[in-house]
């Protein structure tokens, strides 16, 4: 662990250009003190250590958490990133939510002693050398659940497998969402008996809180929507390639739609509305209800926490990220559950098998431009949705039972 302390060290030496700017800011010293030091009291009890990278994997957890708390077990979830953080803290008030530990060996060990883990549960994949090494030197085991590696990740991971091997497999359980990732970990050379397909622990959620959703007159109270009478379309998680496609349709369509944006990044909504007014459209940011008048255009929800409602209220749901094989595409699975006509772009690989099927089925719709995006709202017939529901419901509820089956296996570890 020295060594790859040591090596961290060089890192951060030589990227000093790049990091040097933010940590002269305090909310970024702030945020480097707490993953070098636990910002909790230690444990005196054993607890359920569970660790998320961002918003959608915090969320995906909210059943599981709720179920473990129930049968008694303190439970500490970190997460990585400060949306994700402030999202967990936000869905949780209840529990403790820490930021997670940089990979220095003596951070690690810090967080350790104070979490008093018998248990560390990964949600997806993160890969964190003195992490894993220290927590199987101390016989803590360890599970991924709703595991998945994309096809980049899976290249970069077969690359560096002659090194990346050993951290895998100190891993004790990997509870995968689907085939496809399961034949991937085998061809890193995991043992196939610790490797249990499981499927996809947001479909589980989106359907759960499916059957919590408030109604839809609450929620367009809730959003200042009580007057309108046109279609709604949703941009959900919008990142700048799909606002670049989306932006343009606005205006000639303002007539039959109302447009809601739901950013990623929330801070980028007044530079968003910035760019909106320049182009001539009429947008309120919900934060400031005085923008909202009888000739607004757009409402831009600059505020985190409240997607799945506003999707619930939509007619047509736009899905942000699906435009960049980066990012790859958001949450299907919250749109599909309530029987949505979904929008996109080419780029779905973070949910490959419902993406495959919402599309076959006639439920995703790929558009490549902001032409046949226009096209394609101009035509969206007044029909009866039920056959597109039927579908979108089918698609979902055969990917149902990811919670009882991690469950059953993270029982194993707490018998």
């Amino acid at each position: 662990m020295i060594i790859r302390d040591c090596l961290y060290i060089l890192l951060l030496a030589l990227s000093v250009p790049f990091w040097l700017k933010y940590i002269l800011k305090k909310s970024y010293r702030r945020l480097l003190k707490s993953r070098l030091r636990p910002q909790l009291d230690a444990c005196s009890e054993k607890s359920v250590w569970i660790h998320a990278v961002s918003v959608g994997e915090v969320r995906s957890l909210k059943s599981l958490i709720q179920l473990l708390s129930g049968k008694g077990h303190h439970i500490v979830l970190s997460v990585t990133t400060p949306a994700g953080l402030e999202c967990a803290r936000r869905e949780y008030p209840a529990l403790t939510v820490i930021h997670a530990p940089l990979d220095f060996s003596f951070a690690v060990r810090r967080f350790v002693q104070r979490i008093n883990p018998r248990l560390v549960i990964f949600n997806e994949l993160e890969i964190w050398p003195n992490w894993i090494t220290l927590l199987h030197r101390r016989g803590i085991p360890m599970l991924l659940i709703n595991g998945r590696i994309s096809e980049a990740a899976f290249a970069r991971y077969r690359f560096f497998n002659f090194v990346l091997r050993t951290f895998f497999r100190r891993i004790d359980c990997f509870l995968v969402q689907n085939a496809i990732y399961k034949k991937r970990f085998l061809q890193l050379k995991i043992p196939a008996e610790k490797i249990t397909i499981c499927g996809n622990i947001k479909a589980d959620e989106a359907d759960l809180s499916r059957l919590n959703m408030p109604a839809p007159g609450e929620v367009r109270a809730q959003l200042r929507l009580e007057a309108i009478a046109k279609k709604i379309v949703v941009l959900a998680s919008s990142h700048g390639g799909c606002e670049k496609i989306f932006f343009p349709v606005i205006k000639p369509l303002s007539g039959t739609y109302f447009f809601v944006i739901v950013p990623r990044h929330v801070h980028r909504a007044p530079a968003m509305a910035g760019q909106m007014r320049r182009l001539g459209l009429k947008c309120a940011l919900f934060s400031q209800p005085q923008g909202m008048g009888p000739e607004t255009q757009v409402l831009i929800y600059d505020r985190m926490g409240y997607l799945f409602p506003i999707m619930s209220i939509a007619d047509i749901v736009f899905m942000g990220g699906t435009f960049d094989p980066k990012i790859g595409g958001h949450n299907l699975y919250e749109p599909a559950v309530m029987g949505k006509t979904i929008l996109g772009g080419p780029c779905y690989n973070n949910f490959p098998d419902i993406g495959r099927e919402l599309e076959e089925s006639g439920v995703y719709h790929r558009v490549n431009n902001s032409g046949e995006l226009q096209e394609f709202l101009k035509n969206f017939p007044d029909k009866d949705a039920k056959p597109i529901g039927d579908k979108a419901m089918g698609a979902i509820l055969k990917r149902k039972g990811s919670l009882e089956c991690i469950l059953q296996q993270i029982q194993r570890f707490l018998d």
